[in-house]
């Protein structure tokens, strides 16, 4: 069964302006364990130097980019990697292009990040945990979905006639990244007796205006805190900064991931193959 690539997606609404945070919760954010994190090299920048050494961000690897005197690193934050730049001290977040217009963030990206086997995350995660629609003889989609992401809305308005027809399995998996309603309102969709009926719902009554789901949100108990985690960091992992995040089957029946809204017309003729 043939599938086709998503390709560039709409960017989806991303919840992390990197640096920002970071720098912000330098004192309360919790720190994870790693060897990079000690010892950081006296060339680092200083901001950066003081997060590193803090325990509060990891630089996987320091690189040279094109242009002579900036330094290119691959950080990590709370589960999340993106490259960032310094010169003359300064700290530098967003796309570097070229004088040609070429995004060279683009290509060190792709050259010094870590390749996600998309298979293998999608399987450490628990199948029972999602929230799933469509017959089982049907082209799969896994979507990680924030229940207040107004992107992850209009995916949902779009899956929900080719899943009625049977055309399309969507197993949505539930993410709480936009604040801490998107966490409950993910609770009490997981707690729910049928989390499908709860994720119409949610959609059925979403406040577009707002941006806010239709579900009530509830205190999540520790499995559920558990699985939210564990779906954060999944997504994370493979590369993605915000929801939806679409993992779709490719031609050669590999699975792939893209962030954002598929373009037109693409999960019709996925649906069709």
């Amino acid at each position: 069964m043939k599938r086709h690539h998503i390709g560039r997606v709409s960017r989806g609404r991303a919840f992390l302006c990197f640096l920002a945070v970071a720098g912000a919760t330098l004192s309360a954010a919790p720190a994870f364990s790693s060897q990079d994190t000690t010892n950081a090299p006296a060339d680092y920048p200083k901001v950066l130097r003081e997060m590193v050494d803090a325990g509060k961000m990891q630089v996987v690897k320091a690189f040279p980019t094109d242009k002579d005197g900036v330094t290119g690193y691959l950080v990590k934050h709370g589960g999340y990697q993106t490259v960032v730049y310094s010169e003359d001290g300064y700290l530098m977040l967003g796309p570097l292009y070229g004088p040609q217009g070429h995004n060279l963030s683009s290509k060190y990206a792709q050259k010094y990040k870590p390749k996600p086997n998309v298979g293998e995350v999608i399987q450490s995660l628990d199948a029972g945990r999602m929230v799933t629609e469509g017959p089982k003889n049907a082209p799969r989609l896994y979507v990680f979905a924030d229940p207040n992401c107004i992107y992850c809305h209009k995916l949902y308005e779009q899956t929900k006639p080719l899943v009625k027809a049977g055309n399309l399995r969507v197993h949505w998996i539930m993410v709480g990244v936009l604040g801490p309603s998107s966490v409950g309102r993910a609770a009490t969709i997981l707690a729910a007796d049928d989390p499908a009926a709860a994720l119409a719902r949610n959609e059925a009554k979403f406040n577009t205006a707002q941006e806010q789901g239709g579900v009530s949100p509830s205190k999540p108990n520790s499995t559920q805190d558990d699985v939210l985690e564990q779906n954060r960091q999944a997504m994370f992992s493979l590369g993605s900064q915000g929801t939806p995040t679409v993992v779709f089957t490719d031609d050669n029946s590999n699975l792939q991931s893209r962030q954002g809204i598929p373009p037109s017309g693409w999960l019709s003729h996925y649906a069709q193959d």
